[in-house]
């Protein structure tokens, strides 16, 4: 089996359970707190055209059609297109959706003005190429928005496994046994190891990816969970902050 067929069964399994947790996202404070996020950060245009990449079960898509926009998402497998669709209907919104490969978009060149996503990048297996394809199809004034975080660094990194452990501790101790870390599994264990990106140091390889894709104008906020996470999250994942790359030609 190919990296590809690797990444593409896993989230076929995982796409119902990952639906469960975007329904939650969206009858909570995150709905809107991501929203504020995404758009403060985009062009200035009142509609624009936007681009939700591996968006799973649909919360970016869902929550940036609700703000006025039109809003197209992909994602490489046919599972969680059905589960946005689903998500999206019960929004009342109906983005358009599709059935494809980061890596290779079939749009034509400049066809949007804003391009996001969220936990994607450490699921690809050839990132900079990616980044390659998302520049070409992003309009000259557009803009990258790239959310992401060192989830999966403790399995190559001992300080950073060291730095989960702690995290692990201080968060059973305030919720419980029950609320242990990343209850994944062997099988999501072995995938993530499998993932070339899961081994780099981030957002520090994605400048240098970006650069050398010819960007030209590249901002980070290195942790943006006081923004988008709750008390226990911000706590969960404290070692491993979310961040935001805002990326332009």
């Amino acid at each position: 089996m190919d990296l590809q067929e690797l990444v593409e069964n896993n989230w076929a399994d995982s796409a119902e359970n990952y639906s469960h947790i975007v329904q939650k996202e969206l009858d909570s404070f995150k709905k809107k707190a991501w929203a504020e996020l995404i758009l403060e950060s985009a062009p200035p245009k009142e509609k624009l055209d936007i681009l939700d990449v591996g968006t799973g079960p649909g919360f970016f898509a869902i929550i940036l059609t609700l703000a006025g926009h039109n809003v197209t998402a992909v994602d490489c497998t046919g599972e969680m297109i059905a589960y946005a669709r689903e998500n999206a209907r019960r929004s009342g919104v109906q983005p358009t959706f599709h059935v494809m490969d980061s890596h290779s978009l079939n749009f034509e060149e400049e066809s949007f003005d804003l391009i996001v996503s969220r936990n994607v990048t450490w699921t690809l297996r050839d990132a900079e190429a990616a980044y390659r394809e998302w520049k070409r199809v992003l309009r000259p004034d557009g803009r990258i928005l790239i959310f992401d975080a060192n989830w999966n660094l403790r399995f190559f990194d001992e300080e950073y496994r060291r730095k989960f452990e702690e995290d692990e501790r201080a968060y059973m101790e305030k919720y419980g046994e029950k609320a242990r870390l990343d209850k994944h599994g062997e099988k999501m264990d072995d995938f993530r190891r499998s993932m070339p990106m899961n081994s780099r140091l981030r957002p520090q390889w994605d400048f240098d990816a970006l650069i050398r894709t010819g960007f030209k104008k590249i901002y980070c906020n290195v942790d943006i969970g006081a923004r988008v996470w709750d008390e226990a999250e911000r706590l969960k994942y404290r070692s491993r902050p979310m961040f935001m790359l805002a990326v332009e030609k």
